[in-house]
């Protein structure tokens, strides 16, 4: 009587696999800004605390105006001034009491100092310095009484109500980058089981020729408060999501010459035998392994032989005897790939 061999069986299951790849990224603000003046001036006043929410048009800063509002007062007299004689020339020149190049440089002294009364007015605006958006003011290291110019910081504006990351992503994954996918982060200052979820935004349309690699962003929705502009962060971006994928054990993997196959226990005759079906492979994950098929129809629930099949002596229609399996592996649910 031909000999059993005893192979420990389990059955082929169907879950949603997520291929993913783990990088480092930098945290950055949704918006960030240095607060400058646009004009130089004494500083009057800070209206805002270190720290503190700001919100879009609020005034931070206000500058000295003595001089500026005593500049524009003069021009506007100079301006009622140009529009009287602009007004008495008009009238002249209709009885032909003055020429009309005189008229012509009334007009244009009076558009002079119309554009000047503009140009100050907006000079005076630019002496309230206010927040370019909602956020959250940073330090300063400038007090009331100091100068300053267009090259002083007063303070930076970030607004962290949203979080970007940025990470280099390997050129060969770059089938399977768009914007819409997904990502977890963790950071050292994480905590157990702190992982937090992002969506990429934005794929660039380079390759860094010097590492081979593009740049993604994402987006960080409702950071939670441990979450700082300027981390790094350890990412798992997910490549590409198989649902219903048909999992096995990757011990019940058999490689032949002709291919991937494997061994499937069928009913022949009252006894079971060996089948060697042939698949294709697919995303892998620690201990399983996606698999298609590419001949005869293979489905969940069908059983499969699950482990040994590359150290046992196996060949179609070989008698078997099914056991169970000593150890079944954990299941994750993504894979482990690093760079």
């Amino acid at each position: 009587m031909d000999r059993e061999q005893a192979v420990e069986v389990m059955e082929i299951t169907v879950r949603s696999l997520s291929e993913t790849v783990g990088l480092v990224g930098s945290i950055a603000a949704n918006e960030s800004a240095e607060l400058r003046p646009e004009i130089p001036g004494l500083i009057t006043s800070i209206r805002f605390d270190e720290g503190a929410a700001v919100k879009q048009g609020e005034v931070l800063v206000k500058l000295d105006t003595r001089e500026l509002e005593a500049q524009l007062a003069e021009t506007r007299a100079g301006f009622l001034l140009a529009e009287q004689n602009l007004q008495r020339n008009r009238l002249l020149l209709e009885d032909d009491a003055v020429s009309k190049l005189e008229v012509d440089a009334a007009v244009a002294e009076h558009s002079r100092l119309k554009a000047a009364i503009d140009l100050l007015e907006v000079r005076l605006a630019k002496s309230s310095i206010t927040a370019p958006f909602d956020g959250v003011a940073g330090g300063r290291s400038l007090s009331a009484g100091d100068f300053v110019t267009s090259q002083s910081v007063i303070t930076t504006i970030d607004d962290i109500s949203r979080l970007k990351v940025e990470m280099e992503v390997p050129e060969r994954y770059l089938p399977n980058l768009k914007p819409g996918g997904t990502f977890t982060l963790r950071t050292a200052t994480s905590e157990a089981g702190g992982e937090v979820a992002g969506e990429v935004y934005f794929v660039s349309s380079r390759i860094d020729e010097s590492t081979r690699s593009t740049l993604v962003k994402g987006h960080i929705n409702n950071p939670p408060p441990y979450l700082k502009p300027g981390m790094f962060a350890n990412i798992t971006l997910v490549l590409r999501t198989v649902e219903d994928a048909l999992v096995v054990p990757e011990t019940a993997i058999l490689s032949t010459p002709r291919g991937t196959v494997l061994v499937m226990p069928k009913e022949k005759d009252g006894t079971t035998v060996a089948e060697f079906v042939p698949v294709k492979t697919g995303i892998r994950i620690p201990g399983y392994v996606q698999v298609t098929p590419v001949g005869p129809p293979v489905k969940a629930g069908d059983k499969i032989v699950s482990a040994g099949v590359g150290g046992l002596i196996l060949f179609p229609g070989m008698k078997l005897k099914p056991v169970d399996p000593v150890v079944t592996p954990e299941k994750p649910t993504e894979t482990d790939r690093d760079l």
